[in-house]
């Protein structure tokens, strides 16, 4: 059993990846920004959730929720599409609190559109992510260099598209590229992957990229 910090806890990867932790039999903190607004879990759960109120751009409040924690992971992400700075700068907090709390683990959801040039982006995607996507992507990218500018045990899992559908275990990993002819993962299959990566500590300091 590990104890897990979950930055977005309440978005709808984020509510995921609490779920699939609490269901590995790991202790969780979720943060968020309302703790009224958080989601259920099922109540047999309960006893090894923590909700705790808290803002990642917030340097005080993200020590405080790393503190004593085996391994963070950050859902975060923006209502729409523009970070105005989001990853980036949570990542240099991630930095900081974690190196002085003696936190050395941390799994950070990215997106496959980081890699402007892999090789199995379709046409019209590529288009996209040089155009409406291109700030968004660009401070993933951003928080990714600070990350592996580190000394932090870090990993930055890249998505393709996101979908709903119960958990399926189907789907493939490419180290740094989309693999090819995938163009989307289930949700629950992404958080199950991510708390895999956080706690077993496998894919250290790589970028692996998530699709059906």
């Amino acid at each position: 059993m590990s104890k897990l910090v979950i930055f977005g806890a309440n978005g709808a990867t984020g509510h995921a990846i609490v779920e699939q932790a609490l269901r590995a039999g790991h202790r969780v903190r979720a943060v968020v920004r309302n703790p009224d607004t958080f989601r259920p879990v099922p109540e047999e759960f309960q006893p090894a959730l923590e909700i705790v109120k808290g803002d990642v751009l917030d340097h005080d409040d993200v020590r405080a929720a790393v503190h004593g924690q085996d391994a963070v992971i950050s859902a975060i992400g923006p209502s729409g599409t523009r970070s105005g700075g989001l990853y980036s700068r949570s990542a240099r907090h991630f930095v900081t609190a974690m190196t002085t709390e003696n936190v050395a683990r941390i799994v950070v959801l990215s997106s496959s559109g980081v890699r402007r040039g892999d090789p199995h982006h379709p046409l019209w995607y590529r288009a996209v992510a040089r155009t409406l996507m291109r700030e968004l992507y660009g401070d993933m990218e951003t928080m990714e260099t600070i990350l592996e500018g580190s000394e932090l045990s870090w990993t930055a899992v890249r998505p393709s598209r996101i979908i709903d559908e119960p958990v399926s275990g189907d789907y493939r990993i490419g180290d740094s590229e989309t693999p090819k002819g995938g163009t989307t993962i289930n949700r629950n299959d992404l958080a199950r992957f991510v708390v895999q990566a956080a706690t077993e500590d496998v894919w250290s300091r790589q970028r692996p990229t998530l699709a059906h």
